[in-house]
């Protein structure tokens, strides 16, 4: 335990030191800050965009609104930049070699991939609850309105899969050679997820849903306990790609 609070202690202390931790912080808080007051103008620029001599009706923004932008945003710009940051979280250290060096130190591979595990999902849990609350505070400061419901279960199921981004992100950094490999790993996993949505009949099954059912949680279209095969097998997927990551690293040569 000690091994491993002082290995995650490292983490953290490297994200300081190369700005990464900084980096997803203001990062999310951004998205969190701009998420309703982009909902807020959009009516405005939309109208402004559209000849004179055309008459359009657009309707008021409401809180709905605000967290579809957050859900876009956070999709779109907050997970994809935390994805590109650690992508190499493994690799690189195998690559520079220091990898070998915590190894012939007698540090288990167990250890690396757990306390970097513990790393990324405390960054990730920081960085998406700081934009939820700061979009949360935004969206009662500009919006009047309670016609969003179930944002708790919608933000809970979105954290979770972003758990699961994370654990794919470890598993394809086991084995990767570069950054663009770990991506291309991940990007491959993301794809088969959307395809998966093609079939309603996988939709309640499908770790993806827990992205992609965010607009029909505000709209109170689906409840969480929906979701739970969804949710059971995404914990599954999580502990299964840890858990292949350090079989990976004990077979891996260096």
């Amino acid at each position: 335990m000690k091994t491993f609070l002082v290995f995650l202690k490292k983490e953290f202390l490297g994200g300081l030191r190369s700005k990464k931790l900084l980096i997803c912080l203001i990062l999310f808080a951004l998205i969190g800050m701009l998420s309703p007051f982009t909902a807020k103008i959009m009516p405005d620029l939309m109208a402004s965009m559209v000849p004179e001599s055309i008459q359009i009706t657009i309707a008021d923004p409401t809180s709905i609104d605000a967290w579809l932008q957050f859900y876009s945003n956070i999709g779109t710009i907050g997970l994809l930049v935390f994805v590109i940051l650690f992508t190499d979280t493994i690799s690189a250290e195998i690559s520079h070699g220091t990898f070998i060096q915590l190894i012939t130190k007698g540090l288990p591979k167990t250890t690396i991939v757990l306390a970097k595990a513990c790393y990324l999902s405390i960054l990730w849990s920081l960085s998406f609850v700081l934009s939820a609350s700061v979009s949360a505070f935004y969206t009662m400061i500009y919006f009047h309105d309670d016609s969003a419901v179930q944002v708790p279960s919608a933000l809970v199921s979105y954290w979770l899969f972003g758990l699961l981004a994370i654990s794919i992100l470890l598993l394809g950094s086991s084995f990767a050679k570069s950054i663009y490999q770990g991506l291309l790993f991940l990007g491959v996993c993301y794809l088969m997820g959307m395809l998966g949505n093609l079939w309603s009949q996988l939709t309640n099954w499908n770790p993806y849903s827990l992205s992609s059912q965010f607009p029909n949680y505000l709209t109170d279209q689906i409840k969480l306990g929906e979701l739970l095969p969804a949710l059971l097998l995404t914990c599954f997927l999580i502990i299964a790609c840890l858990t292949g990551a350090i079989a990976v690293l004990r077979k891996r040569k260096y």
